[in-house]
């Protein structure tokens, strides 16, 4: 990932924080999380509760997009 590249996702993802939105995250190994963004652990570490997995580490550099939860109508 590029360096710019990594930077919005980090703002995206402290933005989410700050306004505590539910996010879907698209990852680069092809899976996607929904869920809180609950903490920030470190640069470019966020402490993140998944939907179905409970308390995860979400790490910048695996995140392809990040973008507010909107279920379907």
């Amino acid at each position: 990932m590029e360096k710019h590249e990594e930077q919005r996702i980090k703002e995206k993802l402290k933005f989410f924080y700050n306004e505590r939105c539910r996010v879907h995250v698209s990852r680069f190994d092809k899976t996607f999380w929904r869920g809180l963004i609950t903490g920030i652990k470190s640069d470019g570490v966020f402490e993140f509760h998944e939907d179905k997995l409970g308390e995860m580490l979400l790490f910048v550099a695996d995140v392809h997009d990040v973008n507010m939860f909107r279920e379907r109508q």
